[in-house]
């Protein structure tokens, strides 16, 4: 049984995974990034249903990035702490296989994540049997029409957060776009049979940034 949290992006989502097969969900999307608030009691909620306990678990899974800074943050200290708590093995994923993979038709897909202004967090998929595979790595990509150049000819789906992005920006008439589409938990186990999952140093683990954090100052009043 692996606990699976999925924090990287506006919608915070976690599942229970017992031989492929998710047994208890939970997800909440807000504009508001209200994982700090939720993500503990999801996770209580879960448990619960399961009739589990820490102790009982195989093993932890974090979506490991990209994405935001202040999620993923929350996510993998989640997640670190369970497995320090409960000495159990803390593994982690790529936020950009966390979609649901199985109900896609198209044979090739782009995953994107929002990373401010004209700029996504991508990785490409292409089918091979009855699975996807890869092409490359996670990268940062800042849209214009000249970007993904490779594939303007190919009948692509554009799945995540950014998907409106690239449809604006990038404007392929024959790609297709699917903007209310997140990374979740509850897809954590399609991912795993795709990439597969690494097992990571619980003390020394990090979150998969792809790129550095740059501090804005706050426009809120606080006086």
């Amino acid at each position: 049984m692996i606990l699976c949290i999925e924090t990287a992006t506006k919608n915070c989502s976690v599942a229970l995974v017992s031989k492929g097969v998710c047994i208890a969900h939970r997800s909440q999307f807000s504009n508001q990034y209200i994982h700090g608030e939720y993500l503990h009691v999801f996770i209580k909620q879960i448990m619960d249903e399961a009739n589990l306990s820490f102790e009982q678990l195989s093993g932890v899974c974090v979506g490991k990035g990209p994405g935001s800074f202040t999620g993923l943050r929350i996510g993998v200290s989640a997640a670190k702490g369970i497995c320090f708590a409960s000495r159990k093995k803390l593994y982690s994923i790529p936020t950009l296989a966390c979609f649901d993979f199985n109900a896609i038709h198209k044979d090739f897909v782009l995953s994107v994540i929002d990373a401010r202004r004209d700029e996504v967090y991508a990785l490409k998929w292409q089918r091979e049997g009855s699975s996807f595979v890869a092409m490359g790595k996670e990268h940062s990509e800042v849209v214009h029409t000249d970007s993904w150049k490779e594939w303007k000819e190919k009948e692509v789906l554009v799945i995540g957060d950014a998907a409106q992005k690239v449809k604006e920006l990038h404007g392929c008439p024959h790609w297709t776009y699917d903007q209310n589409n997140f990374p979740n938990a509850l897809f954590m186990h399609q991912g795993i049979h795709t990439v597969g999952i690494s097992e990571e140093d619980v003390a020394y683990f990090e979150p998969f940034y792809l790129k550095n954090f740059i501090a804005v100052k706050s426009k809120k009043n606080v006086l």
